[in-house]
């Protein structure tokens, strides 16, 4: 049972709430208005000195409205927000989009691309892939004397598929001896291994197979590298907010985005557990993060997964909370189901 709060945390509260909805400073006038309340203007203000000097509110400047501190909104999230139900909709598109079927990559950018086009801020997955990727099957398909297609299934299913345009015709012979080698290398062993071995292979080769060869390589070498990066969606609806057009702080997360290993250590961190983790600007231990919030939370134990929602400190954290949640719960059910 959640005990009454007494004035100074209403007022608190009211603040906080107003704030997230129109991010304007509130004046004691607006909040003596207010039913829950009933007392005056004076009454109020002398309570917002009070907040104020406990650091849970401040003045952005010479107005007599008063904006919520870091502090302030922490303490609401923790001990006056209510979470509000997953909406039927959001719930509907979680279970329709997020399906069993999808290889891991794919469930993966799905839940990215999906997050982003539900709540227009920036989704974060953690790398689809884990250390010691498997490779179950490889081959190469000939589509034209000059043209191969390369295959390669990993043991989540996931394909890569890319065409290699030769320089030369590549004759019956060459193709199935360099079949061979690729399977000898790679089929049934680690992905990153079998990169390795296949280096030592290239170097005792000459000539159309080497140069076949390589053309192998540099493909499942760029793809090991993108399966190991994480997977950031809606970087661009960043840039379209007014707040970012005026604000270089904004700028500077855009900077974080693009080398993220530090926040990926971070996020890393903090979702040891199956629970929610809201983290709240200058909270995260980055300068660059100080004027935005991120929900987190962990979707698969082993390997370690993680799901991540980037926005403004103004989010609907009552709404967006319940919505990271559930979606970590979706691909928790089918990775570890994979």
């Amino acid at each position: 049972m959640t005990l009454p709060l007494n004035r100074s945390e209403l007022i608190l509260k009211l603040i906080v709430e107003q704030y997230l909805l129109d991010g304007q400073p509130v004046s004691s006038k607006l909040l003596a208005q207010h039913a829950e309340l009933a007392v005056s203007s004076a009454t109020v203000r002398n309570s917002m000195v009070l907040l104020e000097q406990e650091g849970l509110i401040r003045s952005p400047h010479t107005s007599a409205g008063r904006i919520p501190t870091t502090k302030g909104i922490r303490l609401f999230i923790d001990k006056m927000m209510r979470l509000q139900p997953l909406s039927a909709m959001w719930s509907t598109e979680l279970q329709r989009k997020l399906t069993a079927q999808l290889p891991v990559s794919l469930l993966c950018q799905q839940a990215g691309q999906l997050l982003t086009n539900l709540t227009g801020f920036v989704a974060i997955i953690s790398a689809p892939k884990a250390e010691g990727r498997m490779v179950r099957q490889i081959d190469l398909v000939r589509l034209a004397s000059d043209r191969l297609l390369l295959v390669v299934i990993d043991e989540d299913g996931d394909i890569l598929h890319r065409v290699l345009h030769c320089e030369h015709a590549i004759d019956s012979a060459t193709l199935s001896k360099v079949l061979c080698l690729l399977n000898a290398a790679l089929s049934g062993g680690q992905w990153q291994e079998g990169i390795e071995r296949l280096g030592n292979v290239v170097r005792n080769e000459s000539d159309l197979c080497q140069s076949l060869l390589r053309k192998v390589l540099g493909q499942l070498s760029l793809d090991e590298l993108q399966q190991h990066k994480p997977i950031i969606f809606g970087q661009h609806q960043l840039l379209l907010t007014p707040d970012y057009q005026q604000s270089p702080a904004l700028q500077q997360v855009m900077q974080l985005l693009e080398y993220p290993d530090g926040l990926m250590s971070l996020l890393q961190t903090i979702t040891k557990d199956g629970h929610p983790k809201l983290l709240l600007g200058k909270e995260s231990g980055f300068a660059e993060l100080a004027n935005v919030s991120i929900i987190a939370q962990r979707c698969q134990a082993e390997p370690q997964r993680f799901v991540a929602l980037l926005g403004h400190r103004r989010m609907d954290y009552g709404r967006l909370i319940p919505l990271v949640s559930a979606c970590a719960r979706q691909l928790s059910l089918h990775l570890n189901r994979q």
